[in-house]
């Protein structure tokens, strides 16, 4: 038992950090404040970037 101490120690640790993730996940959902935050780029296109900010760089593309 003493010898899978620590790997059953690390197993409990990523078994915690899978549970924040996906309580992190579940508050994103109904955070009310998401979608304002979605609509900034449509409600100001001024100041979004534009091809020009980012010369060579294809959105979506490869590396």
């Amino acid at each position: 038992m003493t010898a899978l101490q620590p790997e059953i120690t690390a197993l409990v640790a990523r078994q915690q950090r899978l549970v924040e993730g996906i309580a992190a996940e579940a508050r994103h959902q109904v955070d009310e404040t998401d979608d304002a935050f979605a609509r900034l780029a449509c409600d100001h296109p001024e100041k979004c970037s534009c091809p020009e900010d980012y010369p060579g760089w294809t959105p979506g593309g490869t590396r």
